[in-house]
């Protein structure tokens, strides 16, 4: 849509009021086309107009607005925009545009309540109905749920609605459930939706509505357009979030690697910044070398933006990890939000204003429609409308509210406190009591003072209300870094004075005036306290003299519901479930285990334990997950033989899965001989079986099965142990080529998993059948395992299974000579494998296999070079090739003999290993 000129259409009708039916048009891809063709767009323009105003007299819709190609229509009923949506895109297919290749003009139909001043709308459903039309396609008509609910049985002859499902639109509210109006004559297959949910990015669904700022935003999607580095600075409170995040929305378009929302708040140090950044990228840095220049390697090639916000604590730490970034990845940039400038070389600072205020003069006559123009007055009125649903704005208010919002200087978040009052003050007494407040703050100058210090002072305001146990638990919450459970509180927050049953209340008390928030969690309600309040929080926690209290009960807490969590692994083998409770409480946990350090060693290595270090490497944070054991293990100083036992035996596991095969068995032989010590069978049967998936690694076969003998020979084994040392067996019989006993093993596996709904274990045990169908030599079998399975795998979050059966794919297709899906799924998994670990040894599998591709359609000096590449991955990462892979390197060695003399295969093999890796990846998907 091209922006110009706003023009006011007139209408002979009346606007409707009230419940209104918007609908919104534009042409798709207008603005492109005015760059090429000028003239011809010009004269297109005009038609679409005439045509559209034509058909839109002949019903009963309103144009209140048209903007460059846009239309604005207002309905009194829905049953009427539906028809007249029809006939616009039936008169605009019928018109010759040919001379522009084509006009495709998308609706938008949405149905709510507006706000009519001057002959034009305000309110969130004209938002709506705008971000509506954003997601659609040119042809395309689009109508919310509202809508269609409204129109069920109303439709016109032949048409009908088909649900497209819920969206999330990029005012980052609420999901919209939205349908495609379908009509005999009118094109009904378009691609995905342009919505949040199917383009690349992890920006959080906000819970309120984002309230004016269109100058702001503007102005920051302007610099971001000169500058690769922009930072937004303000005071707390005053919006800087919400504005990143609404600008962040609106440059999600589909083109290039997608927006990603990096939150630094919860982070207690600079080291774990490259961890989040991958994390929020979905990607895993590599246990080898340092983290930062691991990141900067693996976005270096990305078209992408990244939001950092919350630098403030961070300042220095996350100005290196953003300087890096911006020097080494031309095409990444970043949108960053501090209280002060990063001071980067390149940087463009933006200031955030507060919102706009009516003046002083002349406010005691200020009327309805003058203050809702406001941007803070605006704010204040949904927010209080939110807290009471009988709340409005009247021409006896507005200038108490106007008041209101300029002592309180414009701040977002001061507003919004302020507004949650309410329910319980008038605006008159609202203003009284901020009128009280300040003159002692600020001694009746309050301009040359920090708006810092005005959020404060109204956070100091909301605090003064609180009674004596609400001030109790809201600061005793503060412990906690990103929110909490109804648990949690209990668990920090109780004390003689505020027993269990009464803390129900006290925090309600404290969510229904804003200092606590809500937010749902599956079937539960999860708590979080905002940044700025948390602050406060702590800062009344460390004058309490409770803070190591707190941190005390915290660490307990968080070390409890991991051990139950824990147990309950034990007793169903599901796994999955800890790790998703690792990724909702790690920056507690993190937390919690930097304050165990500082004399709580040994709680803190029954909560890391607990923990399991393996669910760290399916968050991709293996590398986080040994330091820190090892961080323990020195800080123990072998006064826990046990814990010590149990943290070598992850580590074991971690280093093995990760092809550190040297790192893993000294890990694993150092966990048993010191199980060895200790009188628990339990602890020593694990230790055993970890081991016993290290030294199969390495093909000690014969020590394996004694050490997976000698652990099954201890009674009581819970069924998670059970089932991983099955598991172990299973990969065992498969790399001794005992393929009918691993078949066998797998079957069982399957059925276990299966009766457990371990979804994901299932599905690994799957693809070990399918690589067992490959041995067997059926290969399309396990063709058709994998591609049956693949769909779900891939809808899922797991990013490592998905890539480890893409490459298996890969080798199965590729060895039934399908050399064309072979290639196409290599090049899915080498675009999946680029950012995470393209030196791993998934990544040599999956150019090994392209290798043999392009051996057998003849390029063997290609094919060679590649294989040399992936024979020093191998060799760097101690990586022995197995079933599948040995396979593919025995067909390819011998097409290279064929092909080659010795001495060229040499030259070629030692050429590929000097290969980078996106050399490497270019050459295995280059077309011939």
């Amino acid at each position: 849509m091209r922006i110009e000129d706003s023009v006011q259409a007139s209408s002979a009708r009346s606007l409707p009021t009230g419940t209104v039916t918007f609908a919104f048009t534009d042409i798709e891809g207008s603005t492109e086309r005015w760059d090429s063709d000028r003239a011809g767009m010009l004269q297109a323009v005009r038609r679409h107009d005439d045509v559209m105003r034509s058909v839109l007299a002949e019903t009963s819709g309103s144009v209140f607005k048209t903007v460059g190609d846009a239309f604005c229509v207002a309905f009194a009923r829905p049953e009427d925009a539906i028809p007249a949506m029809l006939a616009a895109q039936r008169a605009i297919a019928a018109e010759d545009f040919s001379g522009v290749h084509g006009v495709r003009v998308r609706a938008a139909i949405h149905t709510g309540t507006a706000d009519e001043r001057e002959g034009d709308y305000f309110g969130p459903a004209v938002n709506r109905v705008a971000r509506l039309l954003a997601i659609g396609h040119g042809g395309q008509v689009l109508v919310s749920g509202v809508t269609a609910d409204l129109v069920q049985g109303e439709l016109p002859p032949q048409a009908s609605l088909r649900d497209l499902g819920e969206h999330r639109l990029k005012d980052l509210a609420r999901p919209e459930q939205v349908y495609q109006l379908l009509a005999p004559d009118l094109p009904s297959e378009f691609p995905p939706l342009r919505s949040l949910d199917t383009l690349p990015n992890n920006l959080p669904r906000m819970l309120t509505s984002f309230v004016g700022r269109e100058k702001e935003l503007a102005d920051i999607t302007a610099l971001l357009e000169k500058h690769q580095l922009v930072t937004i600075v303000g005071s707390g409170g005053v919006g800087k979030t919400r504005a990143t995040l609404q600008v962040a929305a609106n440059l999600l378009d589909g083109s290039g690697d997608g927006v990603w929302f990096i939150e630094l708040a919860p982070l207690a140090g600079g080291d774990y910044i490259p961890a989040a950044v991958a994390q929020a990228l979905g990607i895993s840095l590599s246990t080898d070398g340092e983290p930062l220049e691991n990141l900067v390697r693996l976005l270096k090639s990305k078209h992408a933006l990244l939001v950092f916000d919350n630098c403030e604590h961070l300042v220095e730490p996350a100005a290196r990890v953003i300087a890096a970034l911006v020097r080494g990845c031309a095409h990444v940039k970043v949108l960053a939000s501090s209280r002060q400038g990063l001071g980067i070389a390149g940087e463009a600072t933006y200031r955030m204003p507060a919102l706009t205020l009516p003046a002083a003069e002349g406010s005691a006559q200020l009327n309805v429609l003058d203050a809702a123009r406001y941007a803070a007055v605006s704010l204040f009125v949904e927010r209080a409308s939110a807290a009471d649903h009988t709340f409005e704005l009247t021409a006896e208010n507005a200038p108490t509210i106007a008041e209101i919002c300029r002592r309180l200087d414009g701040i977002p978040l001061a507003i919004e406190l302020a507004a949650a009052r309410v329910k319980i003050l008038s605006p008159r007494q609202l203003r009284e009591r901020l009128n009280e407040r300040f003159r002692v703050l600020t001694g009746g100058s309050r301009d040359v003072l920090p708006r810092q210090q005005t959020l404060r002072a109204l956070i100091d305001w909301s605090h003064d209300l609180l009674d004596d146990r609400e001030r109790a638990l809201f600061r005793r919450l503060g412990i906690f870094v990103n929110g909490f459970a109804l648990e949690g509180a209990v668990a920090v927050g109780t004390s003689d004075d505020l027993d269990e049953l009464d803390l129900f209340d006290v925090l309600a008390s404290l969510a229904d005036k804003s200092l606590v928030l809500t937010e749902t969690a599956g079937d539960a309600l999860r708590y979080r306290l905002l940044e700025s309040t948390r602050a406060y929080a702590r800062e009344k926690l460390d004058v309490a003299g409770e803070t190591d209290i707190c941190a005390d009960r915290h660490l307990r807490y968080l070390r409890d519901r991991f051990a139950e969590a824990a147990g309950r692994v034990d007793r169903t083998g599901r796994f999955d479930s800890l790790q998703e409770l690792l990724a909702s409480e790690l920056d507690d946990v993190r937390t919690a285990l930097d304050y165990a350090l500082r004399g709580s060693e040994t709680l803190g290595a029954e909560l890391l334990d607990a923990t399991a270090l393996p669910t760290w490497k399916g968050l991709g944070l293996e590398r986080e997950a040994i330091a820190r054991a090892e961080a323990y293990i020195a800080a123990m100083s072998a006064k826990d033989s046990r814990l010590t036992a149990r943290l070598l035996m992850e580590i074991s596991w971690i280093e093995s899965s990760s092809a550190h095969f040297t790192r893993g068995l000294e890990a694993g032989a150092q966990a048993v001989e010191l199980s060895r010590t200790l009188e628990d069978p339990t602890t020593r049967a694990w230790a055993l079986v970890y081991y016993a998936q290290g030294l199969l690694r390495v093909a000690r076969f014969d020590e394996a099965k004694a050490a997976l003998d000698e652990a099954d020979a201890f009674p009581g084994a819970s069924k998670y142990l059970r089932l991983r040392s099955l598991s172990v067996r299973g990969l065992l019989s498969s790399r001794r080529m005992d393929i009918d006993v691993a078949a066998s093993v797998y079957e069982q596996l399957r059925k276990e998993h299966r009766s457990a709904g371990n979804v994901r274990d299932e599905r690994i045990v799957i693809a070990n059948l399918a690589e067992i169908e490959h041995a067997r030599g059926k290969t399309q079998d396990a063709i058709a395992m994998l591609q049956d399975m693949l769909p779900a795998i891939r809808a899922g979050a797991d990013r490592g299974l998905h890539i480890q059966q893409l490459v298996n794919l890969i080798g199965y297709l590729i060895a039934v000579d399908d050399l064309e899906a072979g290639r196409r799924v290599g090049w899915e998994a080498l675009r999946a494998l680029a950012p995470r670990e393209p030196e791993g040894p998934i990544a040599g599998m999956a150019i090994e296999h392209l290798a043999l591709a392009w051996a057998i359609l003849g390029d063997v000096t290609r094919a060679a070079t590649l294989e040399g590449y992936a024979d020093a991955v191998f060799q760097k990462n101690g990586f022995l090739r197995e079933s599948t892979e040995r396979k593919t390197h025995e067909r390819l060695s011998r097409l290279l003999n064929d092909g080659l003399d010795p001495h060229e295969i040499a030259r070629l093999l030692a050429e590929g290993a000097q290969l980078a890796p996106e050399a490497a990846f270019a050459l295995a998907l280059e077309e011939t």
